[in-house]
C-alpha cells in the first residue's frame, strides 16, 4: 500500500504531508488429522513512513493558518522532518478439536505486529473538531502482542452456541494521556482546548464473548439472536502505577460490558410482490464504565444506556419472482434516549459552569430513522 497525504487550503495541521509505503509477505497453512485441524501461519512485514520540513505561517488576508516555504517571513516549522522504517514478525498457531459435528474447541496461540500510524507520531496541532491539540511521539516503537485464547462452539438443532476467553499481552502499547507539566497543571498550548499526548507502555487485555443465537426448528420464521462482550484493560506502566496508583491502573477507552439481543421474524413464503420480508427489534445494553484511566482527568465515569432500536425490510419482486430491488427501514435510538458513549471525544469537548444534569459535553446521536435502497445491476 502507497499512500499519499497533502494539505490543500486547511487552516489547521494537526498532521502534516506525508508519505507512506506499506509491504508484506505471508504464508499459512492448515492440515487435518482425523478430528484435529491444525492451522498457523507466519508474516512479515514492513512500514515506511516520512515527511519533509512543514512550515506554517498565517494569512494576512484571513488571520488563519496557512502552509508556506521556509523563506516566508515568520514561517514556523511544525513538522521537522521525519523519515523511519517499522519491522515485524507476527505469527499465529491454532487447534480445533471436533469433539462431534455439533460441538467443538479451540485454542490459539498468535503474536501480532502493529507500526505506529501518522496521528500516533507526526501529530502536532489543533484537530478542531475534537477541541484537542494531539501531540505524537516521534520515539515510539511498534506494538507486539501474545495473544492466548479458547473457546467452544455448539451447532445444535435450535440454537448455534459459543464461548470464548481471551487473554493479550501487549508490548508498547499505544494510548492517549491528558498532558500536565511538572506541577500536576493541564498544559494549555490552544486557549480553550485540551492538550493530549501520545504515551507507550505495556499493557494487558483480557476478556470472554459469549453468544447465543435461537432459531427453533419449529417456528423457522422466528430468530432470536443474543451476545456479550466483557473485556478488561490494564495499564502496565508500573514506575507510573507505583507514582499514581488505582488513576492510572486502566486503559483510557476502552468499552464497558455490552450486551446486545435481537428479535426478528421473517416471512417464509413471499407475500405479493414482499419476498422475504421481515420484522426486527434489538436492544444494546451498556454497563457503566468505571473502569478507566482517570490520570490528569484523560476519561471520567460514564454511566450505562439501553438503546432500543427497530427496523424492517424485504426484497421486492415482479409477477415472474425476479428482484427488482430491495428495501431497508431501520430506525435506532427508538425512545431518543440521551446518552454518552465512553468512547466518544465529544463527551469532553464542551464545558460548564453549570450543568442541568450534571453531566457535561456532546451527546451521542437521539432518535435517527435511515432508509436503503439496493438496486441490482
Amino acid at each position: 500500500m502507497y499512500q499519499a497525504n497533502r494539505s490543500k487550503a486547511a487552516t489547521d495541521f494537526p498532521i502534516p504531508d506525508y508519505d507512506l509505503f506499506d509491504i508484506g509477505a505471508f504464508y499459512f497453512a492448515k492440515k487435518t488429522f482425523g478430528k484435529v485441524d491444525i492451522s498457523g501461519g507466519i508474516r512479515l512485514d514492513r512500514r515506511n513512513i516520512n515527511w519533509a520540513d512543514f512550515y506554517v505561517g498565517t494569512d494576512a488576508q484571513t488571520g488563519f493558518g496557512k502552509q508556506v516555504n521556509a523563506a516566508v517571513s515568520g514561517a514556523n516549522l511544525q513538522f521537522p522532518s521525519f523519515s523511519k522504517n517499522y519491522y515485524g514478525v507476527s505469527g499465529s498457531l491454532g487447534l480445533t478439536y471436533n469433539i462431534s459435528e455439533q460441538l467443538l474447541i479451540k485454542a490459539n496461540i498468535a503474536r501480532g505486529y502493529r507500526a505506529p500510524n501518522i496521528t500516533e507520531i507526526g501529530s502536532n496541532g489543533l484537530d478542531p473538531g475534537a477541541h484537542i491539540v494531539y501531540l505524537g511521539n516521534r520515539t515510539f516503537k511498534p506494538e507486539f502482542n501474545l495473544q492466548e485464547d479458547i473457546g467452544l462452539i455448539a451447532y445444535l438443532k435450535d440454537a448455534d452456541i459459543s464461548l470464548e476467553l481471551f487473554n493479550n499481552n501487549i508490548q508498547n502499547y499505544i494510548y492517549q494521556s491528558r498532558l500536565t507539566d511538572a506541577n500536576g497543571n493541564p498544559v494549555v498550548i490552544v486557549p480553550g482546548n485540551l492538550t493530549y499526548q501520545y504515551q507507550q507502555s505495556k499493557a494487558r487485555l483480557y476478556g470472554a464473548e459469549v453468544a447465543a443465537n435461537l432459531h427453533p426448528a419449529a417456528i423457522k420464521w422466528l430468530t432470536f439472536n443474543n451476545s456479550m462482550a466483557y473485556v478488561v484493560g490494564l495499564n502496565q506502566n508500573k514506575e507510573l502505577l507505583a507514582k499514581q496508583g488505582n488513576k492510572a491502573k486502566y486503559l483510557p477507552f476502552i468499552p464497558p460490558l455490552q450486551i446486545r439481543s435481537e428479535l426478528k421474524a421473517t416471512a417464509q413464503h413471499a407475500i405479493g410482490f414482499l419476498s422475504k420480508p421481515y420484522v426486527k427489534i434489538d436492544a444494546a445494553i451498556f454497563a457503566d464504565q468505571n473502569k478507566f484511566y482517570g490520570l490528569d482527568d484523560t476519561e471520567t465515569f460514564t454511566k450505562g444506556y439501553t438503546l432500543i432500536n427497530g427496523g424492517i425490510g424485504s426484497t421486492i419482486v415482479n409477477r415472474k419472482d425476479k428482484t427488482l430491488f430491495d428495501v431497508f427501514i431501520q430506525v435506532d435510538n427508538i425512545f431518543n434516549k440521551a446518552y454518552q458513549s465512553n468512547l466518544n471525544r465529544l463527551k469532553y469537548f464542551e464545558y460548564y459552569t453549570a450543568s442541568p444534569n450534571g453531566r457535561s459535553g456532546i451527546y451521542n446521536m437521539g432518535r435517527n430513522m435511515s432508509f436503503k435502497v439496493i438496486i441490482p445491476i
